[in-house]
């Protein structure tokens, strides 16, 4: 083949889906200095696609504001014997598929926090979803009305790390209550 042009390699690139055959074969046959360029593309795109895939992510939560741990105040949060702020931050609570409930006075910091949570779990590739619990109900309520509760029910459950902002804040009704447990058993 001639030497082909950027064009041509950008069309080909975007065409590819790489078997470890063909990695494997072509990486046999090249020199050092082309296995050098072949891995530093094949690092590249790899990249390329976390970054995207973090990207979508954190937009899919829906965060308010994206909050990081950097300088939270941990001053108004206090942990049960076992569990820290190490614990916390390394998101242990989701390999174990836990619970985690956040409470305190208006102002000590749970919404930054969640929110924090859920943008580092976003950025380690897992899903994240917040909602307050007002618009989780309604989201439910539309979602049972257009017939589609079962859907929405199982969007849901894909999703590894639910955030649901004040709770208690403002009364449901018992058929709004009755959505939320749905979600949240």
């Amino acid at each position: 083949m001639t030497n082909p042009s950027v064009a041509d390699i950008v069309a080909a690139g975007r065409q590819a889906y790489l078997t470890v055959a063909v990695l494997d074969e072509w990486a046999r046959k090249a020199t050092p200095k082309q296995r050098e360029h072949l891995y530093g593309m094949l690092t590249a795109e790899n990249d390329s696609r976390q970054r995207s895939r973090r990207a979508r992510l954190l937009t899919a939560a829906r965060l308010p504001a994206c909050k990081s741990l950097d300088g939270y105040d941990w001053s108004a949060v206090s942990f049960p014997a076992d569990y820290g702020r190490q614990q916390l931050a390394a998101l242990e609570f989701l390999d174990h598929a836990q619970d985690l409930v956040l409470f305190g006075d208006v102002g000590t910091g749970k919404t930054h926090l969640a929110t924090a949570l859920a943008a580092t779990a976003c950025h380690r590739g897992i899903p994240a979803r917040y909602f307050t619990t007002s618009s989780l109900v309604m989201t439910l309520r539309r979602a049972k009305d257009a017939g589609r509760l079962d859907r929405e029910l199982a969007t849901l459950a894909k999703t590894q790390l639910l955030v649901i902002d004040e709770l208690g804040y403002l009364p449901i009704d018992p058929d709004g209550a009755r959505l939320l447990f749905q979600v949240i058993s």
